[in-house]
């Protein structure tokens, strides 16, 4: 992947009696597109809290991070320290690919937010390779659009809850209001769910004859709900092993042609 874009600031024909001028071009590293944000404080009524990475007074936000969409996370970086009343007390956990060295990466973020409070976890994206199924979206062929799956597995132990949000977003509002999302007690996560979809453009002939598929809907609204905005309890994610039964649904999909088209991961 270019981590250098070729702008060519002047191409100048210089024709004299005696001159032709060269071609002037200059290199600028993706870094060098990114300047450094101000710091932003904590209101006075904000907690003061001490263990960043485990802190349950802190919002926990993760993300992932590719040099492809760079942009879109340090804009949505930017809003959620903006709008938030205390913005030291946000902790970013930001997934890169394994495959991929994230060096670049690391180092737009500490120039850009040098006192940004945040951690970088390596995502095995190999495993997960084998488990797409090509889609007519290519975003969604990439293995790090599945790491949201895999949070449990990626983020520390002793970490409770997390806000998990795409890399296109722009929040408006305090990040902490998101965060206070009150789950339920057999509740794993919260997110934006749309009703009265029409499910049929999605799934093939296929998956409506076969019963085992089908009833799925049986009894059921036409709902679904945007991963790209999740409240994950990453303890009761561990105890319910959400990441096992999601894996055995893909792998039970791959055993018929369900999809028409490609739906955001779950």
């Amino acid at each position: 992947m270019k981590f250098t874009t070729l702008i060519t600031l002047c191409i100048l024909f210089h024709f004299s009696k005696h001159t032709l001028s060269t071609i002037t071009t200059t290199t600028t590293t993706l870094e060098e597109n990114f300047k450094e944000a101000p710091k932003f404080y904590n209101s006075p009524t904000c907690t003061i809290i001490t263990n960043h990475t485990c802190s349950i007074e802190a919002v926990h936000v993760a993300m992932t991070l590719d040099v492809s969409y760079i942009r879109g996370s340090m804009a949505a970086i930017l809003s959620i320290l903006q709008h938030s009343s205390c913005p030291e007390n946000i902790i970013f956990h930001f997934i890169t690919s394994s495959s991929k060295p994230s060096t670049v990466l690391n180092r737009i973020i500490t120039n850009s937010f040098p006192y940004l409070k945040y951690q970088i976890y390596p995502f095995n994206d190999a495993p997960v390779a084998g488990l797409i199924s090509t889609s007519i979206r290519s975003a969604l062929d990439c293995p790090l659009n599945y790491a949201r799956t895999y949070l449990a597995d990626i983020l520390p132990i002793c970490l409770p809850k997390v806000v998990y949000l795409d890399s296109d977003l722009i929040l408006v509002d305090d990040i902490a209001k998101l965060a206070a999302t009150p789950l339920r007690s057999n509740t794993v996560l919260a997110a934006p769910e749309y009703c009265n979809a029409n499910f049929s453009i999605y799934f093939t002939p296929s998956f409506w004859s076969n019963p085992s598929l089908s009833l799925t809907f049986a009894n059921r609204e036409a709902c679904y709900f945007n991963t790209g905005v999740m409240v994950i309890d990453l303890q009761r994610w561990r105890s319910a092993q959400s990441t096992s039964n999601l894996e055995a649904t893909s792998l039970k999909d791959q055993s018929i042609e369900v999809f028409t088209k490609a739906p955001d991961p779950a």
